[in-house]
């Protein structure tokens, strides 16, 4: 199982949006099991992905998770551990070794479950950050090209650096994630600065067909990104069956990730809307392992973009 924590000490950067439509899409798009872990009090992430209708809840608060030792019951192959105010009562451990146990014997409890834990982090550098540091096997940085954001990545980075050094040596880093991208104005041209002095660091842009990485990752602000978070549904998701655009470009930087993380493709699960609850929810198919070529199940993730 492959655990990615996605953080920034910097807060409105597209966190949740990355933590949940990348979530949706590894479920739906992969046919993968999912965890999502929410370490952020405001829950944003989990209230938007139980609220859907498609993820399950756990029984269990990553707050208790991660201060009593409680355990992630697998009770659904997508499953997410809400964040609530616990988080915040986690100082009084007294210890920040025995919060990050916690926390990694409940992800390896459940690793043979899931094919992929992403965890949600806060925008602060506390014991939860360290241990979504500690405990993971990946790491994304996003922010947005605005000065006060590109400030807090030096900080996320050196942190993230020390704890590979002493206490998780194959933590990977993917790369910095421009996201909420205006291309105009003062945005412009701090983009095009940054391509210049952080270019090596920057996610790069995968393609599948010619099995090669041109330009960098960058999500921009969109107002159906915002619609799709506000109505608990996938980017990807249309009542009439149209492709969004919205929805392809935004499964360019997904299938960048999945490239990454070395995911199993497997068959879609196709969702719709429930007439009666307003919900979405899962049409229940076989799902059967795909056994295609790496690059040719990638090439089969951005087709179902294309189909969705």
């Amino acid at each position: 199982m492959k655990v990615l924590s996605i953080l920034n000490e910097k807060g409105g950067v597209g966190k949740s949006f990355i933590a949940t439509q990348f979530a949706y899409f590894c479920r739906y798009k992969l046919g993968n099991r999912v965890l999502v872990i929410d370490l952020d009090q405001q829950g944003n992430s989990g209230d938007i992905l139980s609220s859907s209708g498609l993820c399950q809840s756990s029984s269990v608060y990553s707050g208790e998770v991660m201060k009593e030792g409680r355990p992630i019951e697998p009770t659904s192959e997508f499953l997410v551990v809400k964040g609530d105010d616990s988080l915040l009562e986690l100082g009084e451990v007294g210890d920040d070794g025995v919060v990050t146990y916690n926390l990694s014997v409940a992800i390896t409890n459940v690793q043979n479950d899931f094919d992929i834990c992403i965890i949600d982090c806060p925008p602060s550098a506390d014991v939860r950050q360290f241990a979504a540091l500690s405990v993971a096997t990946d790491y994304l940085v996003p922010f947005q090209v605005k000065a006060e954001s590109i400030a807090g990545v030096d900080k996320t980075l050196s942190r993230a650096t020390v704890i590979k050094d002493s206490i998780n040596p194959d933590l990977n880093f993917l790369g910095l994630l421009m996201s909420l991208v205006r291309m105009q104005g003062i945005q412009k041209s701090n983009y095009e600065a940054l391509l210049k002095t952080m270019g090596h660091i920057l996610l790069k842009r995968y393609d599948p067909k010619t099995k090669t990485e041109s330009g960098v990752c960058c999500i921009t602000d969109r107002s159906e990104y915002a619609a799709a978070q506000q109505m608990k549904r996938p980017v990807f998701f249309s009542e009439n069956g149209q492709t969004r655009k919205e929805a392809l470009e935004v499964a360019r930087v997904w299938i960048t990730l999945i490239h990454q993380l070395g995911l199993p493709i497997k068959k879609p699960i196709k969702i719709e809307k429930d007439p009666q609850t307003g919900k979405l929810r899962e049409v229940p198919t076989p799902i059967e392992q795909f056994k295609p070529t790496a690059s040719a199940a990638e090439e089969n993730a951005q087709e179902q973009v294309n189909n969705a």
